[in-house]
């Protein structure tokens, strides 16, 4: 009767840790995790640097082209909207550096959370209660990471949009202003 005993209480110590001991499903969700976070992390990465400093720089430059002494007052209050639009596209993108950084740091931050949390299941420092919960809290914080991925990659592909429609405007701009300048200086030529 007591080695009955004793083996029903070997079984029922060992019952409830082999459902603990299957963590194949719960190991696949941190992969899952892991790959969604790479694949944001790969979009993130498709946005150009290089492109957006160029931007910058060049909406810089226009900023001070609108700001030059040798308009006049008309010429400036017909460049003004322009001017305005350019601050607005170098505001957006000099921001975008910023956001970048951040979120990169948010993304090496959540591939340590996930590699911890992969670990912890494997030596068995979590329940699959207290992995399911963790788990939850990784899906909640890759949600917000792809929202604002979401939101600086529209925002850019929009300030780009925008910037290209501007140059395009630009080059009619000039040419009118460098028709007005040579009509003007011919009278004063006879």
């Amino acid at each position: 009767m007591l080695k009955h005993f004793f083996y029903i209480l070997t079984l029922a110590v060992l019952f409830p840790s082999c459902r603990e001991i299957n963590i194949n499903q719960e190991v696949n969700n941190t992969q899952l995790l892991d790959s969604v976070l790479h694949d944001q992390k790969k979009r993130l990465d498709n946005l150009d640097s290089v492109k957006i400093n160029s931007f910058i720089r060049k909406a810089k430059e226009r900023i001070r082209l609108f700001e030059n002494p040798s308009l006049n007052d008309f010429q400036k209050q017909w460049l003004q909207y322009d001017k305005l639009a350019y601050l607005k596209i170098y505001n957006n993108l000099n921001s975008y550096n910023k956001q970048i950084d951040s979120l990169h740091s948010e993304f090496k931050y959540s591939k340590s959370q996930i590699l911890t949390l992969k670990q912890d299941l494997i030596y068995r420092n979590l329940t699959k209660t207290q992995f399911n919960s963790y788990f939850t809290e990784e899906q909640k914080a890759l949600a917000k990471l792809n929202a604002l991925t979401e939101k600086i990659n529209a925002s850019f592909n929009e300030s780009a949009t925008n910037f290209n429609a501007l140059e395009f405007k630009l080059q009619g701009i000039l040419n009118q202003l460098d028709a007005l300048q040579s009509n003007y200086d011919e009278p004063t030529k006879q």
